[in-house]
């Protein structure tokens, strides 16, 4: 398992945000992403990122934390292609259940297109269960699986 440096993101790693997202089948958008991290945003959401360990640190993949009472909603997850299955993905959903514990949250509920079996596994390995089905979610027509956790994430369970 690599082990990144886990840091929150700032308007000064959007260079870094947009380079994953280029490269992503389905990218969280730019000018959300511009909004969330401008210096007059009073949006309730957290980016976190991985970043690798070497001279040049690059970001190697992002979550993005919101919050809907006293839940967290894990709004975006994306590692970069070349460092998937190394448990960079992992590593980030643990950042985030500790941003949100410290927020005050006890479960932690995101979307999942119903046919993304790397991520369900993801998910399903960190204690993550199904809620139910959300048909037509996405804007290509592609269904959601709603799955939440409580809080910690337990890994292995």
């Amino acid at each position: 398992m690599y082990l990144p440096e886990i840091d929150f993101l700032n308007y000064n790693d959007l260079p870094g945000i947009l380079r994953l997202n280029a490269g992503a089948s389905y990218a969280w958008p730019e000018e959300v992403i511009r909004q969330d991290l401008g210096q007059d945003s009073n949006n309730e959401t957290t980016y976190i990122g991985a970043f690798a360990t070497t001279a040049e640190a690059p970001l190697l993949g992002y979550a993005v934390l919101g919050r809907e009472k006293r839940a967290g909603i894990l709004m975006w997850l994306l590692v970069d292609s070349r460092h998937q299955r190394q448990g960079i993905g992992t590593q980030l959903l643990l950042a985030v259940s500790d941003c949100a514990l410290y927020l005050n949250m006890r479960i932690l509920r995101l979307r999942v297109r119903k046919s993304n079996k790397g991520a369900i596994a993801l998910y399903s390995g960190l204690s993550f269960r199904r809620e139910r089905v959300r048909q037509g979610y996405y804007s290509n027509g592609d269904d959601a699986i709603v799955m939440s956790a409580n809080l910690p994430l337990r890994p292995g369970q």
